[in-house]
């Protein structure tokens, strides 16, 4: 019987120890993601040379060699020679600069491996596709009704 007791009493305090540990694992993930707000949000402004809330593709250029756009590049595991294509991507209605919610977004997104950006890629590249097939149907249609 006292076996039976000390063995209840281990599996009780494993199953606690468990709960306990994934709450901490759960709270630490939780305060990744705000760590990681706070800091893109510092790097946006750091970036942001003249302050207009933009960030064109020459201000980030300019700040290629700044250690916490280095750092965050690393933590997604991208190159500094893909910036090029990594600020076209980011600059999701083409504008040719990227406003503060396109940056968070987009680098909320772009963390994990680097399929995350592949995939990004894929979809800018889907998206332009289809305003192109868009663009061809409409006018398919003006001449198609015009040669009625």
């Amino acid at each position: 019987f006292a076996l039976y007791i000390a063995f209840m009493a281990l599996a009780l305090m494993n199953i606690v120890t468990g709960v306990f540990v994934e709450s901490a694992l759960l709270r630490g993930r939780e305060d990744k993601e705000v760590f990681m707000i706070s800091h893109l949000r510092d790097l946006f402004g750091d970036l942001d040379k003249n302050q207009n809330g933009m960030i064109s593709w020459a201000e980030l250029e300019e700040h290629l060699d700044n250690p916490k756009l280095k750092t965050y590049f690393k933590e997604i595991d991208i190159d500094v020679s893909e910036a090029r294509g990594l600020f076209h991507l980011l600059d999701r209605d083409g504008s040719g600069n990227i406003d503060a919610d396109e940056f968070l977004s987009g680098c909320l997104r772009l963390r994990g491996p680097a399929k995350a950006l592949d995939l990004q890629l894929v979809m800018r590249e889907l998206a332009e596709q289809r305003k192109l097939v868009h663009r061809l149907a409409d006018g398919w249609e003006v001449d198609h009704d015009s040669s009625d």
